[in-house]
C-alpha cells in the first residue's frame, strides 16, 4: 500500500491511502468464503451456498467492508509509525470509489486529520518564578470556640427556674380573643422555642421569666421572627398552615411557661474525652485536645490554600504553555460531529469553550503520561470512604459504611471520586516541577486576596 500526505497547515493533513488489488484480494476471497458458509439463501442448505452466488449477490458490499478494514489498519499503522495521535476523528474526503468486485482495481481513500501537538509542561513550570503557598495558622479564639462547641455538644440539659439567653422554653400557648379571654375552638398547643426565635426588640418579653409564669402577647406575629405562615408552623406547631388559614388566627396569645431547659457544658474529664475522641481522634487531656483541634484547623486551612495554589499553577500553565491546534480542521470536525451550524448565534462561544477544554485535556494527558497517572478501584473506594466519613464519622463506622454502600451504587458519585483522585495525582505531579515559597497569612487577608479578580481562578 502507498500512503501519501498532503499538508494543509500545522498539524492539519490529508492522508491518501492507495490500496491495490494485491492488498485486498486475499481478504476479499476469504470474506466471500466465510459468508458462503453462513449465508441463508432459499433453495440451499446453510453452509452449501456456492461461493460464486454469494460473490454475485454480495460482492460489492463485502469488498467495500474489507476495503475499509484495510484502510483502518493502514491508518493505524501510519499513525503508530509516525508517533501521531488524532484530534477528534479522521474525516473522510468524499469521493466516488466506483467499487467493482469483478475488476482488479486500485482504490484511493483520503482522510482529513488533525494531529495532537507535542506539549512541554515540565520546563515551563521549572523555569517559572516560585509560586506562593499560603499558610494560615489557627487563632487561639478559633481553638477555644471549637472546644466550647464540643463541651456544649457533649453537655447536658437540665431544668432551671428562670429564663436566660440560651435556654429552651417549653410553654402551653392559647389563642386569645380581643378581650384577652381564651378563644373558643382556637389554637391551643404545647410548644417550645428559644429567645433567638424572637425579634431583637422582643427578647426581653421572656428574659427572666420564671417557671410556671404566664405571659400574654398582644401580637404573636410581631414578636417572633419570620412571616405569619412560618410562625404558625414553627411556634404554633401548625404543620398544615397556609396564608389563608393563618388569617383566621387571632394575634393575641398567652404562653404559660411549663419548663425551662438549660444546656450545661460538659466538664473536662474522662467521660468527655472518651466521647470527643470519636470525633477528633484519641485524646486524654485538654492539651491533647487542643493539639488535635489545631491540626484539624490547620489541615482545613491547608486544603483551602492548596486549592488556591493549584488553581494558580494550572492557570499559569494554561496561560504560558504553547498548545498549537489545527483550528481549521477542528472547526470542521466540531461542526460535523455535533451537527452544528457555523452561522448559529452561539457557535463561536461554544467553539471557543471547546478549544479551551481541549487544551486543558491535552495538558492533563501530557502530565498523565509522564507520571503514569492511573486510578485504581481501591483508591476510588478510599476516597469515597474519606468523603463520607468526613460528614458522618461522629455517628460511628457502621453508619459510615451504611451510607457508603448506598453512595457506591451511584455512578455519578463513583465518577466524581475517580476524578477527584485523578486530580489529586495530577496536581501532585505538577508540584514536582514547581518551586514553592511558603508565606504566612491571616484568614482575613487570604479571603481578601482571593476576592481580587486577578486572583480568582477556575479549577
Amino acid at each position: 500500500m502507498n500512503v501519501s500526505v498532503e499538508n494543509l497547515g500545522n498539524l492539519h493533513n490529508i492522508v491518501h491511502i492507495e490500496i491495490t488489488h494485491a492488498d485486498y484480494r486475499d481478504r476479499f476471497e476469504k470474506a466471500i468464503k466465510d459468508l458462503s458458509k453462513k449465508a441463508q439463501i432459499p433453495g440451499f442448505r446453510v453452509g452449501h451456498v456456492p461461493a460464486g452466488m454469494v460473490r454475485k449477490m454480495y460482492g460489492e458490499s463485502v469488498l467495500l467492508e474489507e476495503l475499509y478494514r484495510v484502510v483502518n489498519d493502514e491508518m493505524n499503522n501510519w499513525l503508530k509509525e509516525n508517533n501521531h495521535e488524532l484530534l477528534g476523528d479522521a474525516l473522510p474526503v468524499p469521493v466516488d470509489l466506483g467499487v467493482d468486485h469483478n475488476q482488479e482495481k486500485t482504490y484511493t481513500f483520503s482522510y482529513e486529520i488533525g494531529i495532537q501537538p507535542e506539549i512541554e509542561v515540565e520546563n515551563i513550570l521549572r523555569n517559572a518564578a516560585p509560586f506562593t503557598r499560603y499558610r494560615i495558622a489557627p487563632k487561639a479564639e478559633e481553638i477555644n470556640e471549637e472546644i466550647d462547641r464540643l463541651l456544649r455538644k457533649h453537655g447536658e440539659r437540665r431544668d432551671v427556674e428562670e429564663v436566660e439567653e440560651n435556654d429552651v422554653i417549653y410553654a402551653h400557648a392559647v389563642e386569645l380573643n380581643a378581650d384577652g379571654a381564651p378563644k373558643e375552638g382556637g389554637v391551643e398547643v404545647d410548644t417550645y422555642f428559644n429567645l433567638q426565635m424572637l425579634n431583637d426588640d422582643s427578647q426581653n418579653l421572656f428574659a427572666g421569666t420564671k417557671n410556671g409564669e404566664t405571659k400574654n402577647i398582644s401580637d404573636i406575629f410581631s414578636v417572633f421572627k419570620g412571616d405569619k405562615v412560618r410562625i404558625a408552623k414553627n411556634v404554633l406547631q401548625l404543620s398544615e398552615a397556609t396564608e389563608a388559614s393563618v388569617e383566621e388566627i387571632q394575634p393575641g396569645f398567652s404562653f404559660r411557661v411549663d419548663r425551662i431547659a438549660r444546656l450545661f457544658p460538659a466538664e473536662m474529664e474522662t467521660g468527655f474525652f472518651e466521647k470527643v475522641s470519636v470525633e477528633v481522634g484519641q485524646v486524654n487531656s485538654e492539651t491533647e485536645l487542643r493539639e488535635k483541634i489545631t491540626e484539624a484547623i490547620m489541615g482545613y486551612n491547608d486544603q483551602m490554600t492548596d486549592t488556591h495554589l493549584e488553581n494558580t499553577i494550572f492557570n499559569y500553565l494554561m496561560d504560558t504553555t504553547p498548545v498549537p491546534l489545527p483550528e481549521v480542521f477542528l472547526r470542521k470536525w466540531y461542526v460535523q460531529s455535533n451537527n452544528k451550524e457555523e452561522q448559529a448565534e452561539d457557535f463561536e462561544t461554544e467553539f471557543a469553550a471547546f478549544l479551551t477544554n481541549l487544551k486543558q485535556s491535552l495538558v492533563y494527558r501530557t502530565v498523565q503520561r509522564a507520571h503514569n497517572i492511573e486510578v485504581s478501584n481501591e483508591e476510588v473506594y478510599s476516597e469515597a470512604y474519606t468523603t463520607v466519613a468526613r460528614s458522618y464519622a461522629q455517628l460511628g463506622d457502621e453508619f459510615v459504611q451504611y451510607v457508603l454502600g448506598s453512595q457506591l451504587k451511584d455512578k455519578q458519585f463513583i465518577e466524581n471520586m475517580h476524578n477527584r483522585v485523578a486530580q489529586k495525582k495530577f496536581f501532585a505531579a505538577l508540584r514536582t516541577y514547581v518551586n514553592l515559597d511558603e508565606q504566612p497569612i491571616t484568614l482575613e487577608a487570604f479571603q481578601e486576596l482571593t476576592k481580587k479578580p486577578e486572583e480568582t481562578y477556575a479549577s
